[in-house]
């Protein structure tokens, strides 16, 4: 009996010395070895993240297609670690917390949790492990911090000319405004306009992304030209406007009060 008594405590000491423990954020070590396993780095850094990010566009998790939104998620990683989240609703409520990101790419932005897909020095995809892919831009500042400090210089297109619609085709992003005093004050104004395809001679189908009242929304659009007037109907919104220049990398149009300048 004394022999078997000993026996079993031996296995027992011996099985315990060999168990593996994990602890989220860790790669799996065996206790009483520090020798083996080596503990896995993310592939992102927070430092890499600090700054402002905007989210620019939704996509559907399962097939890769543009979903219309109104809540853009904004995050602002500051230098000690932490993260302020809100999104762009105006009621939206600023959330600020921790800022970290596990072995295995997760972050946790204060409450919210994401799985980073790609980051480099100006594109943020985080997915939300649920129905969404986010792709958020590196901003100087946000969309609604920046209403009111652009500087407003007078409008100097005033001739419309005709452009062909296939040139129109593409991804613009606008980059510059020129508009009369006041004329940014209550108004809806557009971001990105993505032409994708042409249905016909005079009307194409896309998506535009749109910014009033500090909230960013996605919707598809129908884009139609007729002469030198460009039509773009987005689901209750609309906008007519004229178009100025057209070429492989440049698109103006507006109207008299308010100019976009876009590159695509």
């Amino acid at each position: 009996m004394k022999i078997a008594f000993w026996i079993v405590a031996f296995l027992l000491l011996f099985l315990d010395g060999h168990t593996q423990y994990k602890r989220k954020g860790e790669t799996l070590q065996t206790r009483g070895n520090s020798s083996v396993g080596t503990k896995k780095k993310a592939d992102f850094s927070l430092e890499q993240l600090r700054g402002r990010w905007q989210e620019i566009q939704r996509l559907d998790r399962v097939n890769g297609q543009p979903v219309p939104f109104n809540d853009s998620i904004q995050l602002y990683f500051s230098d000690s670690n932490k993260v302020k989240t809100r999104t762009s609703v105006a009621t939206g409520m600023t959330m600020e917390g921790e800022a970290e990101i596990d072995p295995d790419n997760t972050l946790t932005a204060a409450a919210d949790v994401y799985l980073i897909k790609s980051l480099n020095d100006s594109l943020l995809i985080l997915d939300d492990n649920d129905k969404f892919i986010h792709r958020l831009r590196k901003m100087r500042r946000f969309w609604y911090e920046s209403l009111g400090k652009t500087s407003i210089q007078s409008v100097n297109y005033v001739v419309a000319v005709r452009v062909d619609l296939s040139n129109l085709i593409g991804d613009w992003r606008i980059y510059r405004r020129k508009a009369k005093p006041g004329t940014m004050e209550n108004t809806t104004l557009i971001r990105n306009l993505n032409i994708l395809k042409r249905e016909n001679a005079s009307t194409a189908r896309g998506n535009i992304v749109f910014y009033r009242d500090q909230a960013i929304q996605q919707l598809p659009c129908v884009v139609t030209l007729v002469d030198t007037t460009l039509t773009i109907i987005a689901d209750a919104h609309k906008w007519t406007l004229s178009t100025y220049q057209a070429d492989k990398n440049n698109f103006v149009f507006g109207n008299k009060d308010l100019v976009y300048f876009s590159k695509r």
